[in-house]
């Protein structure tokens, strides 16, 4: 795992011919995402459930390369509902991406006025 955070903090892959590093793409970096078996999140019975899951999103999100994760933190702060979607809907996107940010995310009152803005 350690290696893996490195390579994605340094932005370098395993070498090529001329000793160069290869770029590491999104499709290796969710290959090896996958690899760290992230639990899926389908619903909580206890407020400690959902923080354990947050906390387990959060030690992967690490993993992220950096332009990842600046682009999530660009689309969860200019999320919208579209015409077609019920606020429940919307939820759903909004939530997903404020999980994985964590404390990025900002405060729930943060939260909820990003949520609110967000509303049609």
């Amino acid at each position: 795992r350690e290696e893996i955070r490195e390579e994605f903090r340094t932005g370098s892959g395993s070498s090529n011919a001329g000793g160069n590093p290869l770029p590491v793409t999104i499709h290796t970096w969710l290959e090896r995402f996958n690899k760290q078996k992230p639990h899926s999140f389908g619903k909580a019975t206890t407020p400690v459930d959902a923080e354990n899951w947050i906390s387990h999103m959060e030690k992967i999100f690490d993993f992220f390369p950096r332009a990842e994760q600046e682009r999530l933190k660009r689309e969860y702060h200019s999320i919208c509902q579209t015409s077609t979607e019920t606020s429940t809907e919307f939820m759903q996107p909004f939530l997903r991406l404020a999980g994985l940010l964590g404390a990025a995310a900002g405060t729930e009152e943060e939260q909820a006025k990003n949520f609110q803005w967000g509303l049609r």
